[in-house]
């Protein structure tokens, strides 16, 4: 999902009609429905927020440069994204689709909740969760967006920048 897209939808959601409120043209009939399937959207994904929060999920585990190990990692539009998967076998599918098959890979269990709000915060930058990448049509993103992660560490809350910045 792209910032545009989060912020329309957002947007959409804001946009609340009364339902004793007859439309008074097919345009207007058409907004209705269009802001419908928003908030409908918008509890989809808050649902899948609150299940991801209340999950244990496994972050893949990497050597560091100056010793030690940290979370996998990667960089995309601005962000640093934590990859986390629901299970061993979402890991493999990722590491098959990067060609990169583990026979051992060691992994940290931790709660949703904790990489969102305090992870994510003690990143030094934007930082969202890639949860199942690779793993067919079951992987999403979380951005560090206001409602996902803490304002602090919220791009569009001004915390890093004007906050009107593409992630």
């Amino acid at each position: 999902m792209s910032w545009d897209e989060w912020e329309q939808l957002k947007k959409q959601a804001l946009e609340k009609c009364s339902p004793d409120d007859a439309p008074e043209s097919e345009s207007e009939s058409e907004s209705e429905t269009g802001a419908e399937a928003a908030v409908q959207r918008m509890d989809r994904i808050r649902n899948v927020i609150d299940g991801f929060r209340d999950t244990t999920v496994l972050v893949p585990l990497v050597p560091l440069d100056g010793g030690g190990r940290g979370f996998l990692t990667a960089d995309f539009g601005g962000v640093r994204w934590i990859h986390a998967f629901t299970d061993e076998p979402a890991a493999a599918a990722f590491d098959a689709a990067q060609g990169a098959v583990h026979t051992r890979r060691d992994f940290m269990a931790v709660q949703g909740w904790r990489l969102l709000d305090v992870v994510i915060p003690a990143m030094a930058g934007p930082c969202g969760v890639a949860l199942d990448v690779g793993s067919d049509d079951d992987g999403v993103l979380l951005p560090p967006v206001a409602g996902i992660v803490p304002d602090a560490a919220a791009v569009d809350s001004g915390a890093y920048g004007s906050g009107g910045q593409a992630w």
